[in-house]
């Protein structure tokens, strides 16, 4: 849920992005709510047909914990796309280990899937 302030920037910014000059005035309040922690996408394929863009704002939770170096190591592995019988198998552990490992590692860091767990590995990389 988005506070006041942040509801009050989405709107400057997108009748801002509604300007016949050019939606450059909406940005800034769009920057301003990205630096305070909030993901925006923009989709400007929807101007033709609802006469402006769509902004689409979550905030981002900032994971409650950092992992283990094991649920790390497990974290690189379904990075890789294997499964749990494979990871178990390179780690000498049984999948029933690396089934908690995933449960623990998706409630550490607040994620719902394997595919947000990739991705949000690719966003910590530099």
């Amino acid at each position: 849920m988005l506070t006041d302030q942040e509801k009050q920037r989405l709107e400057s910014a997108f009748e801002g992005l509604k300007q016949e000059d050019g939606p450059w005035q909406g940005i800034a309040p769009l920057a301003q709510l990205a630096q305070a922690g909030t993901d925006i996408s923009i989709d400007f394929s929807t101007q033709a047909t609802l006469g402006a863009p769509v902004i689409i704002a979550n905030r981002r939770i900032a994971p409650p914990a950092e992992l283990t170096p094991r649920q790390a190591e497990v974290c690189k592995l379904i990075a890789q796309g294997l499964s749990n019988k494979a990871i178990a198998a390179i780690l000498g552990i049984s999948p029933a280990t690396v089934k908690d490992h995933v449960h623990a590692i998706l409630d550490r860091l607040g994620l719902k899937g394997r595919a947000e767990v990739v991705a949000h590995l690719h966003r910590r990389q530099p």
